[in-house]
């Protein structure tokens, strides 16, 4: 019997509410639906791709939105998903008092994406929506390598799993203790570049890159940053294996930290191009003839570019320079300065969140200014990677404007934001007409304008209350007369990677339903043991009509780690509004350390709409479930080291149970791994109130095979009152036959 049968046959849960003062409440997590991450990343052409989908506060049948030519995929998120990760080192949990540990437990589900054989290679995008809202827009990239997906365990040099270059690696460091391991040939004198996506993809992980001779000695390789990335190259000093390693720099990790590596014998770390009219390179002190575009790089960490310009008083110069590609890792800096190297001007791109820094500087008398170009990092990082494009010019009266985000939620009846930016250049001044494209029906936005002189303003999207619960893709329009002449623009929108031609400087805007019920509870300390189901009292507020059956479940986010802690998903039929969470305490728990548990919980629900849209919605409860743990009741211990692993037999297991005072029931205990699928069986046990001890049998298939860590687990479930059950878990490791 596995926990969930446990759990759902288990009746209402006796609840102990002991006098207890109430808690002010806490600031619950982000409501805000979110994507986490994809798993594959990416994809080959010509070839159909399962994927894992991550995301939190997103309910079930979510509508997937995927943009990319010749790139399809299904309309509807599928199954949950639930791999086997590997394990993360135990250790004591952080609390949530002070400053908190905010914790994250993503939700995985299935889809998969068909990429057409003459697909062009480059990024694809997605997002997720429902009438709880939307996410933010991601990337899936489209290769046309071999691609290797990672199966666990592989975190070992010996269980390294081997690949044949040219490939493109997808993995993720889904535990702490996460270390991915791959091993390949290579031959003396081949040059080995592997290039890690992780920052590029909007992943959180930050990768420790290294590799290793089949003998276990480091190889030196050379190592550069491409936009957060990981870029290592190296020449092969023998033919032999290799091994390259994978891992994080921080002792975290979770099915977010996705990665994806092209590992190959071809191309170049930093490739740069240099584009028609652009000048590389340019002697030291050059004088420029404007209009001038220069593209450049700071090889060495001392570098910098010092160029002459020679202007009139009062000529206005517009000067920018930003890094030379996405790949470039430059932070540039610009200065003006007169003869005697007296600073005149200056900006530098940290003050920007695109690297990019700009100035307009008006001559104060005929002459030559020198112009000098250097990085942020100036004096201590530099190299090929350090590319930047430089453009000098006199300046024009004209405007730019940028949005900081790719994508809004707005509620029926409500109103949300976006920040608008506005650059004006040449002296531009004037007011600024804006429109928006592609505005649902029931959706207006206000101001209209851009007034003089402004710089920046929070553009509002207002909806109706009977505005029909949609997804729409915006673009956003400012338009004004320049010297006698009118003058539009289409807004910059930032994005998490190269955005597709369809959605790019785009807005999408999910117009989200009114919520259909609220999830509440009392915030006070409550008592349960720990090897127990606590049945902790919560409400539902039904709104708008809906008296529909509700999911509830775990939040997938914390303020606390939950150190095991479970929420048993449960169906709360049509018309309930109290009800019993059923929150599972582990005997495992760190009872000098983790005392307490504060879970969110979360639920769920579908319905039908006024327009006949099907959708689904979710709400994450806003007070926590307050449980005191006390001892444990019960003990399942085996009285065997080790069993010895042989197929074809039968292994015999004896187990007690250490009781306590407080339980004196029967308990059935069951074989829950390995799985029955993997060639171990074993009926389920009965020992009776009172008794301690009981002897379980584990038949073993020919076919069977095991693993170097492979354990027995038991389970032990009981009653300790009517309504509330208690659960022991024992191990027994088990030794492979000689």
């Amino acid at each position: 019997m596995n926990l969930s049968r446990v759990l759902w046959s288990a009746s209402l849960m006796l609840t102990i509410f002991l006098p207890s003062q109430q808690l002010p409440a806490q600031a619950v997590p982000s409501k805000e639906p979110s994507s986490t991450h994809i798993f594959p990343a990416g994809g080959r052409r010509g070839t159909v791709v399962p994927v894992r989908i991550g995301t939190e506060a997103m309910p079930p049948s979510a509508n997937l939105r995927l943009w990319g030519d010749g790139v399809r995929g299904t309309e509807l998120l599928g199954e949950r998903s639930k791999p086997r990760y590997e394990p993360s080192a135990r250790r004591p949990p952080r609390d949530a008092d002070g400053v908190g540990a905010n914790m994250s437990y993503p939700t995985e589900w299935g889809s998969e994406f068909a990429i057409a054989a003459d697909a062009p290679l480059g990024t694809a995008a997605w997002r997720v929506t429902c009438g709880w809202g939307g996410t933010r827009i991601r990337p899936f990239l489209i290769g046309d390598l071999p691609e290797f997906i990672e199966a666990e365990s592989n975190s070992t040099a010996d269980r390294a799993e081997r690949v044949t270059l040219p490939i493109t690696i997808n993995g993720q460091i889904a535990g702490e203790r996460d270390i991915d391991c791959f091993v390949f040939s290579a031959t003396s004198g081949q040059v080995v570049v592997v290039d890690v996506f992780a920052a590029r993809i909007g992943s959180p992980l930050d990768p420790v890159v290294e590799l290793y001779s089949a003998g276990g000695r480091r190889v030196p390789a050379e190592t550069h940053r491409v936009a957060g990335d990981n870029v290592l190259s190296f020449r092969v000093p023998t033919a032999e294996d290799y091994v390259l390693q994978i891992a994080n720099v921080s002792f975290r990790g979770g099915p977010e930290f996705v990665y994806r590596v092209t590992l190959s014998d071809v191309g170049q770390v930093s490739n740069l191009p240099v584009s028609d009219g652009q000048v590389e390179n340019l002697p030291h002190d050059t004088l420029l003839a404007l209009p001038a575009t220069i593209q450049s790089r700071f090889l060495k960490a001392n570098s910098e570019d010092v160029f002459r310009i020679a202007v009139k008083k009062d000529e206005l110069v517009a000067i920018e320079c930003r890094p030379a590609s996405a790949a470039s890792v430059a932070m540039p800096m610009i200065s003006i300065e007169d003869s005697t190297g007296r600073t005149l001007a200056k900006a530098s791109s940290v003050e920007s969140s695109d690297r990019e820094c700009s100035l307009e500087w008006r001559a104060p008398a005929d002459g030559e200014y020198r112009l000098r170009v250097r990085d942020l990092q100036h004096g201590t990082r530099g190299g090929p990677e350090f590319g930047y494009r430089l453009l000098v010019r006199q300046a024009q009266p004209d405007f730019q404007l940028s949005l900081s985000a790719e994508y809004a939620n707005v509620t029926q009846g409500n109103r949300t934001d976006l920040d608008l930016a506005v650059k004006r250049f040449g002296g531009f001044t004037g007011p600024i007409e804006l429109s928006i494209a592609g505005l649902p029906d029931g959706v207006t936005f206000e101001p209209l304008q851009v007034a003089e002189n402004q710089t920046s303003l929070k553009l509002v999207l207002k909806t109706i209350d009977d505005t029909r619960p949609t997804d729409a893709t915006l673009r956003i329009t400012g338009k004004a007369m320049i010297v006698n002449q009118p003058v539009e623009h289409l807004a910059n929108v930032a994005s998490l990677g190269e955005a597709t031609a369809a959605i790019a400087n785009t807005v999408q805007l999910t117009v989200q339903h009114k919520p259909i019920f609220k999830l509440t509870c009392n915030e006070a300390y409550q008592y349960g043991h720990r090897g127990t189901i606590y049945p902790y009292a919560m409400q539902i507020e039904r709104l708008s009509g809906f008296d529909g059956e509700i999911h509830l479940q775990l939040c997938e986010r914390q303020v606390q780690d939950l150190d095991g802690i479970e929420v048993v998903e449960t169906l709360i039929p049509p018309g309930v509004t109290e009800f019993k969470n059923r929150v599972y305490l582990p005997e495992t728990m760190h009872s000098s350390v983790q005392h307490h548990c504060r879970p969110y919980s979360q639920a769920w629900a579908t319905f039908t709409d006024k327009w006949g849209q099907r959708q689904s919605m979710l709400s994450i409860c806003d007070k926590r479930n307050m449980i005191r743990t006390m001892p444990t009741v019960v003990k399942l211990k085996s009285l065997d080291e080790h069993v010895v692993f042989r197929p074809g037999a039968t292994v015999h297991c004896q187990l007690v149970l250490d009781r306590t005072a407080n339980f004196e029931g029967a308990m059935e205990i069951e074989l829950i791994e390995p799985a029955a699928r993997t060639g171990f069986m074993a009926e389920r046990v009965r020992i009776e109130p009172g008794q301690t001890r009981a002897e379980i049998s584990i038949r073993i298939d020919n076919s069977a095979t095991g693993p170097p860590d492979l354990s027995l687990r038991f389970r032990a479930v009981g009653q300790l009152h009517e309504d509330v059950t208690v659960i022991s878990e024992a191990v027994v490791p088990v030794r492979v036959a000689p």
